[in-house]
């Protein structure tokens, strides 16, 4: 895919995440791994992930807490994440998720003037 195509919505030293302008996309790379979702199905893969509670992972001493086994909606992937790997997957997607929300609404308050 050329680069001209690509927008990138955000970027960590574990991953990024970008949206193809052709494909009406977003794809995550996170972990070696790249996964190409529709728009609401990143949100919905964002609200999944949200909704693991840290907290009570920190907490708890059994085994079954070291990880989780998750999987991306309509993405046929399976993610196997750590507790340090679900932080940085959270930060990732947040950065992620505020990208669209100003790049929308600066397309909402702009409408069609390019922003440089």
């Amino acid at each position: 895919m050329p680069e001209s195509f690509k927008v990138e919505l955000h970027k960590t030293t574990k991953g990024f995440v970008w949206q193809c302008n052709i494909t009406n996309r977003i794809f995550l790379e996170f972990g070696g791994i790249t996964t190409a979702f529709k728009v609401h199905n990143f949100f919905n893969f964002k609200r999944l992930i949200d909704s693991i509670n840290i907290i009570d992972k920190l907490y708890d001493l059994s085994d079954e807490a070291d990880f989780d086994i998750i999987e991306a909606p309509n993405a046929n992937q399976t993610f196997t994440l750590h507790l340090c790997d679900l932080i940085h997957l959270r930060e990732l997607l947040s950065g992620a998720r505020f990208a669209l929300y100003v790049n929308s609404f600066l397309n909402e308050v702009l409408g069609e003037y390019e922003v440089v």
